[in-house]
């Protein structure tokens, strides 16, 4: 068994792409889509027709050699001269154009050209039509398939961005002959639904007969008439449906348009911090200028009032307190007299002033002797002088006043 690499095969694929005359300047027919201008000037676009599609690329120096530049446009029947490429490395399969010849426009860009022609005069796609998506949206409304890619993506991105976001699906087909009235019938609902706060409608990639269920009049005007915000996210980003010009706003991807009506939690959250600061500082500059105020009222009309009144009771009672000095000085003063006096008749009734004079205090046993009567020859005396006392006997006891 002879097994090839990865490299060995697309060598071969290569060599025997390469050994194929027909395969080189050869010509093609089909239709324009999906159609990008590189910034240096080359074109990438696909060529179609009913049932397949192949990549195209012309480079920048054929256009200006053939003078191509600004004659490319997404549904414009060319025929074109080329001839294979392969990529052998990463394996891809497309054609170089080294000429191409404009044909007429496919009938199905001819119907979308006249279409938006009638409502953009109907004014289906004025701006002053289209209302503003909400920024935080509770719950949005899905109007795609449920077997899709793009739920997948939009759900995806939007769980990454907010998990506290609810949707609701309203499944739809979204290709197909039958599918544009199940369409406008899914975008009706979804604007009735009262939880429903904002719409995507939504749908991947395709060739134009895919995306052409989203330029037919009943979806364009389900779209115009819808009442909540929708925003229209089909095909690539290259992909251009009437649905994109009526929407309130394009979504250039389904994932797109998931970041466009999810907001992320975490500007939530710095919102909210930044709102908890401001408040903080304005209701600490709040109290300052309220103290402040308060300030210059209490000044006004009560600050100096009451200084005032307590200069005059300050006044009051420094004379109240001299009053009273005074009287303690005059009441102090009195006492000082009669304390005078009183020790002036203590001292004249002292004994020792009457000793002083020649008086002595006698005593017998220890009792005071303040007359003869009771005392005998013989009673021993104590007579009491200033400077001490005196040992004595009575030898002859007189009564009266005989000396």
């Amino acid at each position: 068994m002879n097994v090839l690499s990865i490299t060995q095969l697309n060598s071969l694929i290569g060599r025997t792409l390469d050994r194929e005359y027909l395969l080189k300047g050869f010509y093609v027919q089909g239709t324009i889509v999906n159609l990008k201008r590189h910034s240096a000037g080359h074109y990438y676009f696909s060529l179609k027709d009913q049932d397949a599609s192949i990549d195209v690329v012309m480079w920048s120096s054929t256009v200006m050699q053939k003078g191509l530049a600004g004659l490319f446009e997404n549904g414009l029947l060319v025929t074109i001269k080329a001839s294979i490429n392969f990529w052998t490395k990463a394996g891809r399969l497309n054609i170089v154009a080294s000429d191409m010849q404009v044909g007429q426009k496919s009938p199905l860009q001819l119907e979308f050209e006249a279409l938006k022609r009638e409502l953009t005069a109907l004014g289906y796609f004025d701006d002053d039509h289209k209302k503003a998506i909400p920024e935080l949206s509770a719950c949005i409304g899905l109007v795609t398939s449920s077997s899709g890619a793009v739920l997948h993506d939009i759900l995806h991105v939007s769980l990454q961005r907010n998990p506290l976001v609810r949707f609701k699906l309203f499944s739809v087909p979204v290709q197909g002959d039958k599918a544009g009235p199940v369409i406008a019938r899914g975008i009706a609902a979804a604007d009735k639904d009262p939880d429903v706060d904002t719409i995507i409608l939504g749908r991947g990639g395709g060739s134009a007969e895919d995306l052409w269920p989203f330029n037919t009049r009943a979806v364009v005007e389900a779209v115009y008439a819808c009442k909540k915000p929708i925003v229209s996210a089909v095909g690539h980003e290259t992909d251009y449906t009437l649905c994109d010009y009526a929407a309130d706003m394009r979504g250039a991807t389904p994932s797109h348009a998931a970041e466009i009506t999810v907001l992320p939690i975490s500007v939530m959250e710095e919102r909210l911090r930044l709102r908890e600061d401001y408040l903080n500082t304005y209701m600490r500059q709040e109290v300052l200028d309220r103290k402040r105020t308060l300030a210059a009222l209490f000044n006004r009309s009560l600050g100096m009032p009451a200084l005032q009144m307590i200069h005059q009771q300050r006044s009051l009672l420094d004379k109240k307190r001299g009053i009273m000095t005074q009287d303690m000085k005059a009441a102090l003063q009195k006492e000082k007299y009669q304390l005078s006096l009183l020790g002036q008749e203590l001292e004249a009734l002292n004994p020792m002033n009457i000793m002083l004079k020649g008086y002595s205090k006698v005593e017998l046993a220890g009792h005071t002797v303040t007359s003869v009567k009771g005392l005998r020859a013989g009673d021993q005396l104590t007579l009491t002088l200033p400077d001490g006392a005196i040992e004595s006997e009575i030898k002859e006891v007189h009564h009266g006043h005989k000396h």
